[in-house]
């Protein structure tokens, strides 16, 4: 091989290993928007993966060669199509990701899960040769807990990922894909993140999984153009053996950046219950509630999509141990029969909708982050105000470009 050769390769090895353990950017991970300082690590996973396409008896274990395997990332479709593939001619049936790591030692003392946004079809997930997760569907996270299983900073660990896009009437959509006027591509083809939280920390929604709880949940009462009353919900957990006691801790910020209020709530976090197979015990769970009545708010429009930044964190003493950021946009939205859509008070008639579907050309659905904005961008500069998400939850950042940009959306449940 030339020098050239060898200085590029090098150069592209050394950009590619950054580009995977740097920490996230301006873009929502699990929910929230990541907050320096505030204790929760969060790695970009995307870069790095084994791929095959097809079957392999045993890819799950650790002594598998996969060293034939292609090198690809995330957000990574199974084969790149036609630009139509109208009739079925995407590729159905099963496909393989396998990747090794050693665990940051930045994830000492925390809880490490790994987020799949999202992988087409039906999944099985292995940690280090072993059955961890299976997961039906593909629209929406597979979070596997490797402090579950035993995973921790310095560890070497191989995570191996089967998915299979096959006809299957068992989970959305459920149709056959002849049967359908859309298509769902194989593969892992939204980002992955390695996230480590402290021992005490704000759950996720979806790895909760109970109706209507979990995570953050900004919610709105008596709204005008004089006040809005500002309801912020947060679940926390606790993994430690003891009772603790810490500050829950909500900066709200105006579009300038500029603080409008910081509201506070020390209280003690129940301790986790008696020791489980986790290391730290089994969870506990309490849901706090912060409250402010904020004067003259800019309301949230698809002409001024005003929107305020929520810093949140968890405070042991002056350490921050857990937070992150969510974006808040005040209004009120109401359906009155026959005087038909309202807006923050008022008749709103500038409902122009459009259906967008999430597969593209050659790539299908793995779109990166930036183009799910342009995508958004497009569709509120050709006049928009409503989207409706045919025919199941899309990727993270396009709804929140929908957010920043002014368009309401319509989310289907699949199927």
């Amino acid at each position: 091989m030339s020098t050239f050769r060898l200085l590029r390769a090098a150069l592209l090895s050394f950009i590619i290993y950054h580009l995977s353990l740097s920490p996230a950017g301006a873009q929502s991970v699990a929910g929230l928007f990541p907050l320096e300082g505030c204790g929760r690590v969060v790695y970009n996973f995307n870069e790095g993966w084994r791929f095959l396409l097809g079957d392999a008896e045993g890819a799950e274990s650790p002594a598998f060669n996969d060293s034939a395997w292609p090198v690809v990332c995330a957000p990574h479709t199974a084969r790149l199509e036609p630009a139509d593939v109208s009739g079925c001619r995407n590729y159905q049936g099963v496909c393989w990701y396998r990747k090794l790591f050693v665990v940051p030692d930045e994830m000492a003392g925390k809880r490490i899960s790994l987020h799949f946004e999202a992988v087409m079809g039906k999944q099985q997930v292995f940690v280090n040769g072993l059955l961890v997760g299976e997961h039906e569907g593909g629209y929406l996270p597979i979070i596997i807990d490797l402090t579950e299983q035993g995973v921790k900073a310095g560890d070497s660990c191989l995570i191996a990922l089967r998915a299979d896009n096959s006809d299957d009437k068992s989970y959305p959509p459920g149709k056959k894909q002849s049967q359908l006027d859309f298509a769902y591509h194989a593969g892992m083809y939204r980002d992955v993140w390695l996230i480590g939280r402290s021992p005490i920390h704000i759950t996720d929604p979806l790895e909760r999984n109970q109706v209507a709880g979990g995570g953050i949940f900004l919610h709105y009462d008596n709204i005008s153009d004089r006040s809005a009353d500002i309801f912020i919900d947060v679940e926390l957990s606790n993994t430690l053996p003891q009772r603790k006691s810490i500050t829950l801790e909500a900066t709200i910020r105006d579009a300038n950046g500029q603080v409008v209020k910081t509201i506070r709530n020390t209280t003690a976090v129940a301790r986790s219950s008696s020791a489980g197979s986790q290391p730290e015990g089994r969870k506990n769970y309490t849901l706090y509630t912060l409250h402010y009545k904020l004067n003259a708010p800019h309301l949230w429009t698809p002409e001024t999509p005003y929107l305020y930044n929520v810093e949140l964190r968890v405070m042991d003493g002056r350490h921050c141990i857990d937070g992150g950021m969510v974006r808040m946009g005040i209004r009120k939205a109401e359906f009155r029969g026959r005087d038909g859509f309202w807006l923050n008070g008022q008749p709103y008639h500038q409902l122009v909708g459009a259906n967008r579907h999430q597969d593209f050309a050659y790539v299908g659905n793995a779109l990166p982050n930036s183009q799910q904005w342009r995508d958004a961008k497009r569709l509120k500069d050709a006049g928009f105000t409503i989207i409706r998400a045919a025919h199941y939850p899309q990727d993270p950042s396009f709804m929140d470009a929908c957010d920043e940009l002014g368009l309401f959306v319509i989310v289907p449940t699949p199927g």
